[in-house]
């Protein structure tokens, strides 16, 4: 039952938990999104060096925890949004998954952005999947939250 703008907050039995692997791949295909988004940064201020000042121009070389930074807030901002969106990253859309709340609706922004912190900083929780009987990760459990498979397409 759903009152007027709500979604439906159950969804049918094919939806069922996502397991290690499908989750590994997801993660990969997201990691390599994100490391482009920070090359991109990267090319931008380059560039807006060159432009500056063409004449003396040099690569940047910006401190490796300075790059570490920037990709951990592009990561961060980049999961948030879009578990907060649609429930789906890129690299889940790939694979048919999708991030939901335990009572199967949408994350909203807050849950979504203390999850993309918890993902960034602690990927190894990740790997909780593999013993747990419902399959879910560490950022799971503690926040409540379930990956499926669902091969809808973003709503």
């Amino acid at each position: 039952m759903t009152t007027a703008g709500s979604r439906p907050a159950v969804l049918g039995p094919e939806h069922r938990p996502a397991g290690i692997v499908t989750r590994v791949v997801v993660a990969g295909a997201d990691l390599a999104l994100v490391i482009v988004m920070g090359s991109l940064v990267y090319a931008g201020v380059a560039g807006a060096r060159l432009v500056w000042s063409p004449t003396t121009f040099a690569w940047p070389e910006p401190p490796f925890w300075l790059v570490l930074g920037v990709e951990a807030f592009l990561a961060v901002s980049y999961l948030t949004a879009a578990w907060a969106i649609s429930g789906r990253t890129y690299g889940s859309s790939l694979m048919g998954l999708r991030v939901l709340s335990h009572r199967r609706g949408p994350l909203g922004w807050t849950r979504s952005l203390l999850r993309a912190v918890f993902c960034v900083f602690f990927p190894i929780g990740l790997f909780w999947v593999v013993v747990s009987p419902n399959r879910r990760s560490v950022q799971d459990l503690v926040l409540r939250t379930i990956v499926v498979y669902d091969w809808r397409g973003a709503e």
